[in-house]
């Protein structure tokens, strides 16, 4: 659900970036989606799924579990997932040269150039989430705040989620060093990957 980092890592280009975002809308094994996407995007898919992969093995993604209050604590990897966002927003210029409001643009515009093949969850509410800033809004703590009370809507079980902001607001530190340790290794190995049309699908 660290919609930001998924379209940050992902290729130049407008299939690469949906893609890259679609992997935390749809599911199904890569050749059940071809028929649903084009190759380009689906390969995004797949870089999608190999970073959470990377990302769910990495020590930092064990170490921050400790920053997570305990009634939220099986949720821990995907508060942390959330708090990158936060940071690579705060941050973003240490990593691209392109500045931050002109990419959420590019990628709005992106998606909006593939709504046809985007799932019904994403697309019947794109115009929404573009007029509310969903991908400019991660680097505040209200921002962070309403991102974390959206995902606890998304089923009743992730309730826990609504009050994560807490958890960053006590442990910011410990956050802030995880992401300093875990993103550029992230961003190097990423980059080791290869070109996404090297991808089995």
């Amino acid at each position: 659900m660290n919609y930001l980092s998924h379209l940050f890592l992902a290729e130049n280009n407008a299939a690469s970036r949906t893609g890259n975002l679609l992997g935390d809308f749809v599911t199904g094994r890569p050749e059940a989606l071809k028929d649903h996407f084009p190759d380009a995007v689906l390969k995004g898919i797949v870089r999608h799924r190999a970073i959470d992969r990377f990302t769910d093995s990495h020590r930092v993604t064990a170490w921050l579990r400790g920053a997570v209050a305990p009634s939220r604590r099986r949720f821990a990897g995907v508060i942390s997932d959330i708090v990158h966002d936060y940071f690579l927003t705060r941050r973003w210029a240490e990593f691209c040269s392109i500045p931050f409001r002109s990419f959420v643009d590019e990628c709005n515009a992106c998606l909006r150039e593939h709504l046809a093949i985007l799932p019904p969850e994403l697309s019947d509410t794109l115009e929404q989430r573009i007029e509310d800033d969903w991908l400019g809004h991660y680097g505040t703590d209200e921002g962070l705040d309403g991102v974390f009370h959206r995902v606890a809507l998304r089923h009743h079980g992730f309730s826990p989620i609504k009050d994560a902001v807490q958890d960053l607001k006590q442990n910011r530190e410990m956050f802030e060093k995880g992401f300093e340790e875990f993103f550029p290794d992230l961003v190097t190995w990423v980059g080791k990957l290869g070109p996404e049309a090297d991808a089995l699908i």
